[in-house]
């Protein structure tokens, strides 16, 4: 691999929702086989089940081979029989017709099955602490609050949480999750003190690839490439994914770029992308 250019990542969104766990597995097995050692995931992802099918997955492999990172402040619907079955029958439904997809992801993004989201330090605790247990590790590589948005009480209370998760050894660095605008986000992080040592996980945007020189240093975990290429009238080959891992290397501090890659195919040509990345 190109060591300038960023890892590549292996995110999870969509373990035990649009994937199903036998897909999920082999997908997670067989990237780590090709190289891939950073895995994204979050307490919310799978409807609360994600976290728990990847711990199950790398535990063969050596706890220090790879790179942990999850996500805490949505908190997913509570787990229960009902639930698994449902997502099991959305599944199989989903398969029928693009009719049928368009009306299980309406179900799906129902408030019944949305997320909760809390900066209650209490309840980011327990949620941490459930996080551990599914991935079945002792430690995080970095714990990142998820959808972060600026404005929101709360903030400093959580910022002193995740350091102090740092100082126990429990994490080894945190950061924060920006969906929207990200300019504004790193503003009010700054204006906070909030981004010293802060790990950043963001969309590729035009916002990623325009940073101003002051964050241009900040380490970054950037994802969704396809949907970047897509908005911008990019076809989507080896050739333009692999300029891309260069473009986001030049731009910023780019630890690693996630992407969603369930398919054989999928996985092999991503890998070859950032292999030759430049």
């Amino acid at each position: 691999m190109s060591s300038s250019a960023p890892q590549l990542g292996f995110g999870t969104a969509s373990v035990l929702g649009g994937v199903g766990r036998r897909k999920s597995q082999r997908a997670i097995r067989e990237a780590y086989k090709l190289g891939v050692r950073h895995f994204d995931t979050a307490r919310s992802y799978g409807w609360g089940e994600a976290e728990g099918l990847l711990g199950r997955t790398l535990k063969p492999f050596p706890r220090e081979s790879f790179t942990l990172v999850s996500k805490c402040g949505l908190l997913p619907t509570r787990r229960s029989r009902a639930l698994s079955l449902a997502k099991s029958v959305a599944r199989v439904i989903a398969r029928s017709s693009p009719l049928a997809r368009r009306l299980v992801r309406g179900v799906a993004s129902t408030q019944a099955f949305q997320p909760t989201t809390t900066y209650d330090v209490r309840a980011l605790e327990n949620s941490f602490e459930t996080t551990l247990a599914e991935l079945d590790t002792h430690y995080l590589d970095v714990l990142l609050l998820h959808n972060f948005e600026p404005g929101k009480a709360g903030l400093p209370e959580v910022v002193a949480f995740l350091r102090e998760l740092r100082q126990r050894g429990r994490i080894r660095r945190f950061g924060f999750s920006v969906e929207g605008d990200l300019h504004a986000g790193l503003g009010f992080l700054a204006e906070h003190a909030a981004l010293e040592d802060a790990v950043i996980q963001a969309p590729i945007s035009s916002s990623l690839l325009q940073l101003p020189n002051e964050w241009r240093q900040l380490p970054f975990i950037a994802h969704s490439p396809v949907r970047y290429l897509t908005g911008q009238g990019r076809t989507v080959t080896g050739s333009n994914l692999s300029a891309l891992f260069g473009e986001v290397s030049r731009a910023c501090h780019c630890e690693a770029i996630v992407c969603s890659m369930f398919s054989p195919g999928h996985l092999h040509d991503n890998v070859a992308a950032r292999n030759t990345a430049v």
